[in-house]
């Protein structure tokens, strides 16, 4: 999400600013020292916070709405990002038992930092760096809707041409979205949500008769959403359909598969799809 990847970077500021402490209390700068003393710990209570809120939201694909959006699916697993926040929480525990640990606690808040500051430049070697293009867009859902389809503005038209061509009367030709098929049963797979999706499609006299879930990884409340694509997919023999909203990365996967499938069955034509990659998840 959008709002994640800002918070990323705030975070990664507001480590830099509570290092600063560090080097501008050996700089021999009194301005500095002060200031950066002054700072520390409300720095360090943000980064806190805002990393927290960060890794809740990372995982979600960067154009999710509050629609799509998953809870923590990255902070919980073993990850640079997570590394990060618990060096953070280790830091806020060594000073919170300054008192008790005495000289010691100074030694490993020093430590910790430094063990930190290695695992956040592992977490964004990881990641890459990543701007929030999306920030300076009108229209977010806009965005993501052109993401999801290469030929969105034509969309209803090729449908009604997949229709018109489906019964063509002067050859005789049946096709399923642009494309002539052969008989059979196509297994497919592309990439959902979480996870790899699986189908098996059905094709008979030329048309697509019947789309099978063989095996998915997505969470049932959106992907029960995305299923009914599938209908549609059949209906209008084309799969140049629009995603349902709410599941959009789902029903991604679920025309992709669709469309993997039936790479294997194409006598004649091409098949005319909203090809989407999700590489870009979070």
């Amino acid at each position: 999400m959008t709002i994640s990847l800002i918070l990323a970077w705030v975070a990664v500021i507001l480590t830099v600013m509570t290092v600063l402490r560090y080097i501008a209390r050996i700089s021999g700068n009194k301005k500095l020292n002060v200031f950066f003393h002054k700072v520390h710990i409300p720095f360090g209570t943000l980064l806190i916070i805002i990393g927290g809120i960060h890794g809740i939201l990372a995982g979600n694909p960067a154009f999710a709405t509050l629609a799509d959006f998953e809870p923590a699916p990255v902070l919980f697993t073993f990850n640079w990002g997570t590394a990060c926040y618990v060096l953070a929480l280790i830091l806020a525990l060594t000073y919170l038992l300054r008192k008790k640990m005495k000289r010691k606690w100074m030694i490993a808040h020093r430590i910790a930092t430094a063990v930190m500051i290695v695992f956040l430049v592992l977490h964004v070697y990881d990641v890459g760096i990543r701007l929030p293009k999306r920030l300076f867009q009108s229209n977010q859902h806009a965005a993501a809707v052109t993401q999801l389809s290469s030929e969105s503005n034509n969309s209803e038209q090729t449908s009604g041409q997949a229709k018109i061509t489906s019964s063509d009367t002067s050859a005789n030709i049946i096709t399923f979205s642009g494309a002539q098929l052969k008989d059979g049963v196509y297994q497919g797979t592309a990439d959902g949500y979480k996870g790899t999706i699986t189908v098996s499609v059905t094709v008979k006299n030329g048309q697509v008769t019947a789309i099978d879930v063989v095996s998915k990884s997505d969470t049932d409340r959106y992907f029960d959403q995305a299923k009914s694509l599938l209908e549609k997919i059949i209906g209008q023999q084309s799969l140049q359909v629009d995603a349902v909203s709410g599941a959009t990365f789902s029903s991604a996967g679920l025309i992709n598969a669709v469309y993997n499938a039936l790479q294997n069955a194409v006598v004649s034509g091409t098949l005319q799809v909203n090809n989407i990659k999700l590489s870009e998840i979070h």
